[in-house]
C-alpha cells in the first residue's frame, strides 16, 4: 500500500494567547505537530510523504529526526482551505489529520488507511467538539478533495478511536493540559512494560525522549526532560529534575536533586539537595 500524509496546521490558535502558534507550543517536551508526524511514520506500512500545511504568518518548521520526508507549505492567507483541498486531491490513498490532535495514535491511522482502500469510501475519526468535523480522515485523494472542507467530507465512515484520549485536540491552555497528562499516562506505560517502576506515577513528568533502563525505581515528584538517559537498576529520589543528562548505571540520587546537560557516573550516590550541571 502506497499512500501520503497531509497535517492540517491551518487554525490560528487565538484561544492561546500566545505568539507561539499552537502547533509549535511543547508537549512533553517536543512540538505538538511533531507527535502528529510521529504517529504517521510510525503506521503500517508509513507514508511516502508527510506534507504539513500552515498559515503563512506561522513559520512552522519541519520536525526534527523523522524517517520519512515532510514537507512544510505555507499557504496564502485566505486560501487555505483552497490549498488544503489541493494537498490530498491527488489519486491514491490519503489521510488528513489535524495538527492539534496530538495524541492519535498509529493504530488508529492504519484503520483508516484500511477502511478507505481499493476505493472503500472515506473514513474518519470524529471530533468530539465540533459536530461534523473529523480530526483524521482517511480515503481517495479525489473523493476528499470533493468537500469544500476536507475535514468535513459528507458521508464519511466514523470510526473509533483506539484509546479515547486520542480524541484530544488542542485549542487553548486547558486542553493542553489534558493532553499533557494523557501523553504523561502514556509514557509511564510504555516505560513500565520495559521494565521501570514508578512509586506514584500520577506525580511525575516524563518527556517523549527520555530513555529509562530496566530495574530503574522513579520517586514520586520526579521530573525527566529533554534528551536524558538513565542506566538500568538505578534510584531517582523524589523531587529531584534531570535535564538533559546521562545517568550511569545503578546510580541513586537521594531527592531533592537538580542534574542538568552533564553524566553521573555507573555506581555513584548524590546525597539530597546536591546539584549538578547548570542551566
Amino acid at each position: 500500500m502506497t499512500w501520503s500524509a497531509v497535517v492540517a496546521a491551518l487554525d490560528d490558535g487565538d484561544t492561546f494567547r500566545s505568539r507561539v502558534s499552537v502547533y509549535l507550543h511543547p508537549l512533553a517536551g517536543r512540538p505538538i505537530v511533531w507527535h502528529v508526524v510521529r504517529a504517521l511514520e510510525e503506521a503500517s506500512p508509513a507514508p511516502c510523504v508527510v506534507r504539513i500545511l500552515h498559515r503563512a504568518a506561522t513559520a512552522l518548521m519541519v520536525p526534527e529526526g523523522t524517517s520519512v520526508p515532510v514537507v512544510a507549505e505555507a499557504t496564502a492567507e485566505g486560501q487555505e482551505w483552497v490549498a488544503l483541498r489541493a494537498a490530498v486531491t491527488a489519486p491514491g490513498l490519503c489521510v488528513l489529520v489535524d495538527g492539534a490532535a496530538p495524541l492519535i495514535s498509529p493504530s488508529t491511522i492504519s484503520r483508516l488507511l484500511r477502511a478507505g482502500e481499493g476505493g472503500g469510501g472515506i473514513a474518519g475519526l470524529p471530533d468530539a467538539h465540533v459536530d461534523g468535523r473529523y480530526l483524521a480522515v482517511g480515503g481517495e485523494g479525489p473523493a476528499l478533495a470533493s468537500a469544500e472542507d476536507p475535514r468535513q467530507p459528507v458521508g464519511a465512515v466514523r470510526i473509533a478511536p483506539t484509546s479515547p484520549d486520542e480524541l484530544i485536540r488542542v485549542v487553548d491552555r486547558h486542553t493542553l493540559s489534558d493532553a499533557s497528562v494523557a501523553l504523561r499516562n502514556r509514557l509511564v506505560r510504555r516505560h513500565e512494560a520495559a521494565g521501570v517502576s514508578f512509586v506514584l506515577p500520577a506525580t511525575t513528568w516524563i518527556d517523549a525522549d527520555v530513555r529509562i533502563g530496566a530495574d530503574s525505581v522513579i520517586y514520586p515528584g520526579a521530573v525527566l526532560e529533554g534528551q536524558t538517559e538513565i542506566g538500568s537498576e538505578c534510584v531517582i529520589g523524589p523531587y529531584t529534575r534531570i535535564v538533559d543528562a546521562s545517568i550511569g548505571r545503578g546510580a541513586e540520587l537521594k531527592g531533592w536533586n537538580y542534574v542538568a546537560r552533564t553524566s553521573i557516573r555507573n555506581h555513584a550516590v548524590l546525597e539530597p539537595y546536591v546539584r549538578r550541571g547548570f542551566d
